[in-house]
C-alpha cells in the first residue's frame, strides 16, 4: 500500500498540531512539517483554507485539506487516501 503525501502545516508550540503529529508517527505516516513559526508567510494560506482564520494545524493529504481534524477523522482520510492509492 503506498503512502498518501501528507503535509502538516502547524507550530510545534500548538497542543492541536503535537497531538496530530503524534499521531502520524505513532501509525508511522511519512509526514512534512509546515511550521509556521519558522515560516509566517505560510500563515496567510493556512487562513485562506480556512475563510480567514487561521485554524492549526491544517494538514494536507494529497489534495484533501483536514482543518484541526481529531485522531479519527486523521484516520478515516488517511485510510481513504491509501485506498484510493491502490
Amino acid at each position: 500500500m503506498k503512502q498518501p503525501n501528507v503535509a502538516v502545516y502547524g507550530s510545534r508550540n500548538c497542543s492541536d498540531t503535537t497531538r496530530a503529529i503524534r499521531y502520524l508517527e505513532t501509525h508511522q505516516v511519512a509526514f512534512e512539517l509546515k511550521d509556521l513559526d519558522e515560516s509566517p508567510e505560510l500563515n496567510d494560506y493556512v487562513a485562506g483554507l480556512n475563510n480567514g482564520h487561521r485554524v492549526i494545524p491544517a494538514i494536507q493529504i494529497d489534495n484533501e485539506i483536514l482543518i484541526n481534524p481529531s485522531d479519527r477523522e486523521l484516520s478515516k482520510a488517511l485510510q481513504q487516501s491509501a485506498a484510493e492509492r491502490e
